[in-house]
């Protein structure tokens, strides 16, 4: 059984994910706390940015639908321990590829807000 903190934290990886499949930087940017940061491989490299670095290429360089059709992301679990949260992730078909991810979460005065995005590509 789900309770209110679970589905908050749900709710606000949905934002995340709409505002990728919706170009949507408003949206995005709901869904994570000021300065939260991003982990992860691009390529053969590690990327290690604040998370407006996502904001800006997302303003720059994504339309709408451009994440793909079946983009979709498949919550495994998701672990509170007080004002924390952790869940773990697959997306799949982001522009064509599969990921897995971790994203930690923190209970702010306007809910619940993603503190890191961290990923490895699995397909």
């Amino acid at each position: 059984m789900q309770t209110h903190d679970d589905t908050a934290i749900r709710e606000t990886l949905d934002r995340y994910v709409e505002g990728m499949r919706t170009a949507d930087i408003a949206l995005l940017r709901s869904a994570f706390h000021e300065h939260a940061n991003m982990f992860g491989d691009l390529g053969e490299h590690l990327m290690a940015a604040p998370i407006e670095t996502l904001f800006d290429w997302a303003a720059a360089e994504l339309e709408p639908g451009a994440t793909g059709d079946d983009h979709r992301v498949e919550i495994e679990d998701v672990e509170i321990a007080g004002d924390i949260g952790l869940a773990r992730v697959y997306e799949r078909d982001f522009f064509g590829g599969d990921a897995r991810e971790f994203f930690t979460l923190v209970r702010t005065s306007e809910g619940w807000r993603i503190t890191c995005k961290s990923w490895a590509t699995v397909a």
